[in-house]
């Protein structure tokens, strides 16, 4: 989803120890050398089998401050969460060939101290194309392309290599292809040649695209994705939203059951997991419902899914959402949308938490 890098890339700025920080475009060397890229030695020695998030931003009205993500994190902690998903897009990593500006990266990194860290990259995001400007009309099978995404590969090699467990490159990436299939086959080569290089650099990693679990169905994007070490989804139990239309919630751990029982053996990951709570297309005691049987599920196929990222702690404001929307190509006018982005948290935007967040605290504090 769009707005969760949003979200987090924009609120980081106002972390108060980002004054701090050297200028933000500098040579990758400058970078590695700093301790954020570094091992985090207050990990536990060995991985958990399964490993839960939450997207733990805190309220964002009023603007909060440092303290406010610092407690939502530990809130989030406190309900078993050992690991973090971050977003950022290739754009906004690199500030020009060979520059790079990973201030917010940094920034996420340093917040999630003791955390297992999935890092997505986006060079697609659901249904944009998201690439350094000067990059923008060259195919994604162009040397140039595969040869700078490299190039930002080498730059975060530390990282790669010391604190982030698995990499996305491009978030729903079937929802672009599918707008523009013609791309499917030079993705597919990006995809191949970039994986190929992120694992010389860090051999452990585990590296693929993030698809919707309707996309990961799809014979193209299964093909696409074949030479991927696992399958990175996003999941929200119905339609995107515009519809408003979502299925029944009793059936939320057999449906998961059986999206696995039809992808291949290798490792799953739930990039984002969801559901609504507003009344007029769902409810909070159906939200709860949702997170009884992921946790179900979850608990069925132990480590076959590595890692689950729940969408989110606490409802976004009207506002924003409003402003989110357009990002889809809709307006506010399409209801069902704006309830559904309005509606995921676990929490609504006073703080009040719904029947959902006891749900998952009391199952995350079992999840090992």
């Amino acid at each position: 989803m769009k707005w969760i890098i949003f979200c987090a890339i924009t609120l980081l700025l106002f972390l108060a120890w980002a004054a701090t920080w050297s200028s933000p475009s500098r040579p990758a060397g400058d970078w590695q050398a700093e301790s954020w890229m570094q091992e985090d030695t207050s990990l536990p020695a060995q991985m958990p089998v399964r490993v839960l998030c939450l997207t733990d931003l805190p309220l964002l009205d009023p603007l909060p401050k440092p303290v406010d993500f610092v407690a939502a994190i530990q809130k989030s902690k406190q309900a078993g969460c050992n690991g973090a998903v971050l977003s950022h897009s290739w754009s906004a990593m690199e500030s020009g060939k060979d520059s790079f500006a990973l201030d917010d990266l940094k920034g996420s990194v340093i917040l999630n101290e003791g955390r297992f860290l999935f890092l997505g990259i986006q060079v697609l995001n659901t249904t944009v194309k998201d690439l350094p400007r000067d990059l923008m009309k060259k195919q994604f099978d162009d040397p140039q392309v595969i040869e700078r995404f490299n190039s930002l590969l080498n730059a975060l090699a530390p990282l790669l290599q010391n604190r982030i467990c698995y990499l996305s490159i491009g978030n729903e990436s079937d929802i672009y292809l599918s707008a523009h299939p013609d791309e499917i086959k030079a993705f597919g080569v990006f995809l191949e040649k970039t994986r190929e290089h992120a694992r010389k650099i860090a051999p452990g990693l585990l590296v693929s695209t993030t698809l919707t679990d309707a996309g990961a169905m799809d014979p193209n994007y299964q093909k696409m994705i074949q030479k991927m070490d696992a399958h990175f989804l996003t999941y929200y139990h119905g339609q995107a939203g515009v519809e408003g239309t979502f299925k029944d919630t009793s059936i939320t751990k057999q449906e998961l059951l059986s999206l696995a029982a039809r992808l291949d053996d290798r490792p799953i990951l739930f990039q984002e997991i969801g559901f609504p709570a507003h009344d007029k297309i769902s409810s909070a005691e159906k939200q709860a419902e949702f997170v009884t049987g992921v946790f179900d599920a979850w608990d069925e196929l132990g480590g076959r899914v590595r890692l689950i990222n729940y969408f989110m702690m606490y409802d976004f404001p009207q506002a924003f959402v409003k402003e989110q929307v357009s990002y889809y190509g809709v307006t506010e006018n399409i209801k069902p949308l704006v309830r559904f982005i309005g509606s995921l948290g676990l929490h609504k935007t006073d703080g009040t938490s719904r029947p959902g967040w006891k749900v998952f605290e009391s199952r995350g504090k079992l999840v090992r």
